[in-house]
């Protein structure tokens, strides 16, 4: 299974296995919207579904040693669209604007059609983020 984490994040990795120390964990993590792969110059659609933009993630406390994944413990809710948009692709970000991507992944049966008014969201648990395999 191919890892969802970015360049930027794998990095942080492989230099830390090298001697070097790890950044701070950021404060909070925020989920974008793409249409297109973000690793590969897919264009954020966040603030056309979103006018306000990212949402806030928090994430299930992870089993030593039973999984190399990353689950949401709660709902991902963009609210109903504020416009038109195909999405594809659900990202991590270090900052609510700009930031650095942390991971990201292709949603499953997309790219989606996002009509105005309609509603957007992820159940708890629907969206998980791997690393390694």
């Amino acid at each position: 299974m191919a890892s969802d984490v970015s360049k930027y994040l794998g990095n942080k990795f492989l230099r830390w296995l090298a001697g070097n120390a790890m950044p701070t964990a950021p404060a909070s993590v925020y989920a974008a919207l793409y249409d297109g792969d973000p690793k590969a110059a897919g264009t954020e659609v966040t603030t056309t579904v979103r006018v306000a933009g990212r949402v806030a993630l928090s994430f299930a406390a992870l089993a030593s040693g039973v999984t190399n994944e990353l689950d949401t413990n709660a709902d991902i809710d963009f609210g109903n669209s504020a416009g038109d948009a195909s999405v594809s692709h659900i990202a991590i970000y270090d900052a609510s604007t700009s930031g650095n991507l942390l991971w990201s992944k292709q949603l499953v049966g997309g790219p989606y059609a996002i009509a105005t008014g309609a509603a957007v969201k992820f159940p708890s648990g629907q969206v998980t983020f791997t690393q390694g395999s």
